[in-house]
């Protein structure tokens, strides 16, 4: 059985860190993919109507 040192922990736990991190970031730009779509296609329907 292999025992983790203290730096093995650490790095285990940083490189969970970073991919919540940027498993975060890449939602936020999703949602905002979509909210400006979203924008987009309001503007269209109105300038469609009028």
């Amino acid at each position: 059985m292999t025992h983790l040192g203290t730096s093995d922990i650490k790095a285990t736990r940083l490189a969970a860190h970073r991919s919540a991190q940027m498993q975060r970031t890449q939602t936020m730009l999703m949602a905002a993919g979509l909210a400006a779509l979203g924008i987009v296609a309001v503007a269209a329907s109105m300038m469609a109507v009028f």
